[in-house]
């Protein structure tokens, strides 16, 4: 396999959207094509997003997706690892580890910072994938969402 990882602009965001649309079904949510890449397109061209692909051999086989934010305490960027994902016929073959890498790589060349990410509690996969490239469980904090829906 010859991997080749590359950030995304919005002249190529119709090869991730096959594996964007994989990794929404993988959580049972549907969207229509038009409606993710105008998401994703809007979040490249206004730098809310940074998204990298994987290929092999010219075969969209993985992404990743961060979103950049701030953190007080440390005053230094804070990424949002939202998205990480690798089909079906490619995981175990490294893909995912070298696109957390690139995202590590990313954040380090932009001058540090720290990347924030979450997973289920029952993928030991990604667990053990995560805590093989130096991330660590946080056990100070618990997480809230609030969905606005009810407003």
């Amino acid at each position: 396999m010859t991997l080749k990882i590359s950030l995304v602009t919005p002249h190529h965001l119709e090869r991730c959207l096959p594996l964007f649309q994989a990794y929404l079904a993988f959580y049972h949510v549907q969207q229509s094509d038009a409606d993710c890449l105008a998401f994703l397109t809007a979040r490249i061209r206004q730098h809310e997003a940074c998204l990298w692909l994987a290929e092999d051999a010219g075969v969209a086989v993985g992404f990743a997706l961060m979103y950049p934010g701030f953190n007080s305490l440390t005053l230094k960027p804070n990424w949002l690892l939202h998205d990480l994902y690798v089909a079906p016929d490619y995981r175990g073959s490294g893909v995912s580890k070298q696109l957390l890498q690139t995202c590590q790589a990313h954040v380090v060349g932009l001058g540090g910072g720290d990347i924030m990410l979450q997973t289920a509690h029952d993928n030991v996969t990604a667990q053990r994938l995560y805590e093989r490239n130096d991330f660590v469980l946080d056990r100070d904090f618990r997480v809230y969402y609030w969905d606005g829906k009810n407003t």
